[in-house]
């Protein structure tokens, strides 16, 4: 199969169909000056081996990240450890809305505080306001899945007072 290469524009003024040179490192070709043997560009792969079908990758960009504004959950915090050494401090968050009809509901989601930030995170106490940050993450607990927010760090929110 011939290729059909467009004439190119060389630094010694000569305009013609380049001739295709051996390529270095991750290139596979290069177009030189078929007159001058000077390099003009690097070759695309597609244009060197047609060949071959250019497979297309899809990439699916993803975004994991979860911040959430509530109360430590009435049973505190529980610190641990994993079998490596890596402190834990967990808990459960009560992030209250406000329905349409008016009423608060309340849902109470499992969290994680995970390193440096897990001893900090100890000393917070049921019923604090706090800001968690962080992303979702199934684990198993049994039989079930069940799905958490693992984070490092806890921020506790001071309400100040209107006086």
């Amino acid at each position: 199969m011939t290729l059909a290469l467009p004439p190119l524009l060389c630094g010694c003024g000569a305009i013609e169909i380049p001739r295709i040179g051996p390529g270095a490192g991750q290139h596979v070709a290069r177009l030189e000056c078929a007159a001058c043997g000077r390099f003009l560009k690097w070759a695309p792969r597609a244009l060197v081996q047609p060949s071959q079908q250019v497979k297309e990758t899809s990439v699916i960009v993803c975004v994991n990240r979860c911040v959430l504004l509530g109360t430590i959950g009435k049973f505190g915090m529980e610190m641990r450890s994993s079998t490596t050494g890596t402190a834990c401090a967990s808990f459960m968050l009560v992030v209250t809305e406000r329905g349409v009809e008016g009423k608060d509901h309340a849902s109470l989601i499992p969290c994680e505080c995970w390193g440096k930030g897990a001893p900090a995170a100890g000393e917070l106490k049921a019923g604090q306001l706090v800001l968690f940050e962080g992303r979702l993450r199934r684990r198993q607990k049994g039989e079930q899945w069940e799905t958490i927010v693992s984070g490092f760090e806890v921020c506790p929110i001071r309400a100040e007072d209107p006086a």
